[in-house]
């Protein structure tokens, strides 16, 4: 799916496993600052089973995971963790490799999916959560609308160490009112 004319998405395919497992590992160091899974993630078959895990998810109406490319090459990955149909509430996640950073691509590439949450899904609420210590990420949210809402103490085992997480969400009434994309 078109965002302009370097960046789009394509929800997450068995055949993204090689390219993404390559960008991962080629940003080991970078990523394992904030993300705690890297460890899990040893061989292309663990890519796979993330982007099985990912499809299912999709499948089940609970979310889509997409591939994020810049100039046609995988950069990261954008998509919903899940989705509390009852509560009609989703949470997205990203992430990108090192020198992707500072361009824009996940500001644009979140903007696509608040549309996707709040028209498709028909979500009340959209929240994103990271690291409190993560400012890259925190400017997201900042520069989307949302609303800061908490911290989450030490809510995530970050391989020797707990992390706070901030808290920030976007209602379906303020992304209404928001400047059109």
């Amino acid at each position: 799916m078109y965002i302009n004319e370097d960046i789009s998405i394509k929800l997450l395919h068995s055949k993204h496993s090689e390219e993404l497992f390559t960008l991962t590992e080629s940003n080991k160091t970078y990523l394992r600052k904030w993300l705690p899974w890297l460890d899990f993630n040893k061989t292309v078959k663990d890519t796979e089973n993330f982007i099985e895990s990912a499809i299912a998810q999709y499948q089940g109406g609970f979310g889509p995971q997409y591939a994020v490319f810049y100039k046609d090459k995988i950069c990261g990955v954008n998509g919903f963790h899940r989705i509390d149909k009852i509560n009609k509430i989703g949470i997205l996640g990203y992430w990108l490799g090192e020198s992707y950073t500072g361009k824009g691509i996940i500001s644009l590439t979140t903007k696509k999916l608040l549309n996707f949450g709040f028209y498709d899904y028909k979500l009340n609420k959209i929240e994103i959560r990271c690291a409190s210590e993560n400012n890259k990420s925190r400017g997201i949210p900042e520069r989307l609308g949302f609303k800061y809402e908490a911290t989450l103490r030490q809510c995530e085992l970050l391989y020797d160490k707990y992390v706070d997480h901030a808290v920030y969400s976007l209602l379906s009434i303020e992304y209404d009112l928001l400047e059109p994309y």
